[in-house]
């Protein structure tokens, strides 16, 4: 008899314990918080503050029964980007709801959000001072147009803005090497941003009316379009 109340009592606690499902996310979770740093749109003030330097932000999502975000929060928001994180918010997916014996309920979540404060291109000197950056040869105007345009991507894979960070070195003889992306919201587009990148064509950086070899990390931002 004591033996069979136990086994009662064991399915029972495992019946209650399965009773209450958490909220979770409709994609992987590191993907949200990525396509949500990627999507809030950043201030110029707040990114001149914070050149070179991440941005921690602790936010609270409160999940509906339906699974949408209704009136996400990020404390201490001394930045004043709430508006813009609800934003960011509207363009992501709809969560699982949380659910307690099979009825979708409310639910608050909390997380750490790091984003990278984007900046405008900028050399990095190999060595000594460089009196005349490199650049490309076309005009940073167009050398950013024509990147657009052969950039190719299957819009159906995406639908959000794509946003990556490039590295590479200008030789002295204005070819590049070590092209490399060394951040991004998506990995799906590095091997064609590398690619389109390659085909560029520079004019290296002079120092003492020599050529000199210079690295530069560039930027890009791509945006979606319905």
């Amino acid at each position: 008899m004591k033996n069979t109340l136990l086994l009662i009592l064991l399915a029972f606690s495992f019946q209650t314990n399965a009773q209450t499902v958490e909220a979770s996310t409709t994609i992987p979770t590191n993907e949200y918080l990525d396509l949500l740093a990627s999507n809030l749109e950043i201030p110029d003030a707040v990114q001149q503050k914070f050149a070179s330097q991440d941005l921690n932000l602790t936010i609270v999502l409160t999940i509906t029964k339906d699974g949408s975000v209704f009136n996400p929060k990020i404390q201490n928001d001394s930045l004043q980007l709430e508006s813009n994180l609800k934003k960011a918010i509207e363009k992501l997916p709809k969560w699982n709801p949380k659910t307690e014996d099979g009825v979708a309920v409310v639910s608050r979540k909390a997380f750490n959000l790091v984003i990278p404060v984007e900046q405008t291109i900028e050399e990095e000197p190999i060595a000594g001072q460089v009196y005349m950056k490199a650049t490309p040869k076309d005009g940073l105007k167009n050398f950013m147009k024509r990147f657009m345009e052969e950039f190719k991507f299957d819009s159906k894979k995406v639908d959000y803005d794509i946003k990556m960070r490039l590295r590479f070195f200008v030789e002295k003889d204005g070819t590049l090497s070590n092209v490399e992306v060394v951040q991004a919201n998506t990995p799906l587009f590095h091997s064609e941003a590398i690619n389109v990148i390659k085909s560029t064509r520079w004019n290296p950086a002079i120092e003492n009316g020599k050529p000199v070899r210079s690295s530069f990390t560039i930027p890009i931002t791509i945006k979606y379009q319905d």
